[in-house]
């Protein structure tokens, strides 16, 4: 009897308690009401008793302030770029803060809000005022800073000496500004619309032909010569012929002739000259760019690369046997090859005004103690197209390639 007399006083009690409680909670509630509670702050200031609306002023104002007094700075090589904050359309979010103060202890279950409520009396509950931007914005500001700190690469290179001596110049890193690394960098000041001073972060922006890239070139594989004369042709001739000047092609990777070269424009210099059409030559930009590529033809040839798209033009050309030109055509007809040898090739190419020379540097073993040869057999109209390997003045294999059909 004691016990259970004991335990309905405990009851009761508890409920007494809990009703007290409830009903504290209640009036706070009533005497609070449309007004942010207790312990709710930002920025070190108390925020109870304001309505939503005049807390949403409160963090407007809050936010000119700190907008008027931000300054972010980006430095690098004693360079300085300011960002102001309507470059990247920083916006205070006063709205949002002012709504997340309203709502802390209001929120949940009686019960929960409840909980709330208390902690926010004995800890405090601090609300954060951030700011947004765009970051598109931020990265067009960093893209323009990026071109003037970008200190470009240098190519490994191959050059042959006047006693045929092949000889490598080492490749050198440049640098570039990470800009990934730079928007990560600036994300947090920014929407905390604090003050930065930040040193931007450079990379490392390395070559695309590195020293090891030519470290095993030690051989002219192919060598091809074909002539021309000076004039506009010839100027066409020198452009291209440049743009292939120093390539490398990667054991296993394929070369495309227009994507290295280029689209032939006016704007990059080519003029009109003498182009075949339908069988016809007529005027048109970049007229002598096939002698170009079908140079380079022959020399793959030599080098033992493989063709993997060629056309030969309509009729027979002037400066190469019939049966190995290779023609091109901007956005039309492109020459292509693959490297199967197990290093890479470097692409040695020059005009000098009256001839144009294209050497494939590479790995001698490569070729594994053979020569090659082209061979054509057939008319002139309807030439076929051998290429044969030989090994100590024997044939080895003889590979056919193409027959090609003239008008």
């Amino acid at each position: 009897m004691r016990f259970s007399r004991l335990n309905f006083i405990l009851a009761v009690s508890l409920l007494v308690v809990l009703t007290l409680l409830a009903s504290g909670i209640f009036a706070y509630h009533t005497s609070c009401r449309g007004r942010i509670l207790y312990g709710v702050q930002s920025e070190g200031r108390s925020l109870f008793g304001l309505t939503q609306k005049e807390a949403e002023q409160y963090f407007t104002q809050l936010g000119k302030k700190k907008l008027a007094s931000q300054t972010v700075s980006l430095r690098s090589n004693g360079a300085v770029w300011k960002i102001q904050p309507q470059e990247v359309n920083l916006q205070p979010a006063a709205a949002a803060a002012a709504e997340e103060a309203y709502n802390s202890g209001r929120e949940g279950t009686f019960v929960l809000q409840a909980v709330t409520q208390i902690k926010n009396a004995i800890y405090g509950c601090n609300i954060p005022f951030t700011a947004s931007y765009d970051e598109s914005l931020l990265q067009a500001k960093l893209e323009g800073i990026a071109e003037k700190l970008l200190v470009q690469p240098v190519n490994a290179a191959c050059e042959i000496s006047v006693n045929g001596a092949i000889h490598h110049i080492p490749g050198k890193s440049g640098k570039k500004l990470d800009i990934a690394a730079s928007l990560k960098a600036l994300d947090k000041p920014l929407k905390e619309m604090q003050a930065a001073n930040l040193e931007l972060p450079l990379e490392e922006n390395p070559p695309f032909v590195r020293t090891e890239d030519v470290a095993n070139v030690n051989a002219v594989l192919g060598t091809y010569t074909t002539y021309y004369r000076h004039g506009a042709r010839g100027d066409n001739i020198a452009i291209a012929t440049q743009q292939l000047n120093g390539v490398l092609i990667r054991s296993g990777a394929n070369f495309s002739f227009n994507n290295i070269v280029g689209t032939r424009t006016a704007n990059a210099g080519y003029k009109n000259a003498a182009v075949l059409v339908n069988g016809k030559s007529v005027p048109g930009i970049g007229g002598g760019v096939c002698q170009v590529s079908s140079t380079l033809y022959n020399a793959i040839l030599l080098a033992g690369l493989n063709p993997t798209e060629r056309f030969s033009h309509f009729i027979p050309s002037s400066y190469c046997p019939p049966g190995l030109d290779a023609t091109v055509a901007d956005n039309l007809i492109d020459f292509q090859f693959m490297n199967p040898l197990p290093h890479n090739v470097y692409i040695l190419a020059s005009a000098d005004g009256r001839k144009i020379t294209v050497q494939v540097l590479g790995t001698q073993a490569d070729l594994q103690g053979k020569h090659i040869s082209i061979e054509t057999v057939g008319s002139s109209r309807r030439p076929s197209v051998y290429r044969v390997y030989s090994a100590n003045g024997q044939v080895v294999e003889r590979e056919y390639l193409h027959t090609d059909s003239y008008s």
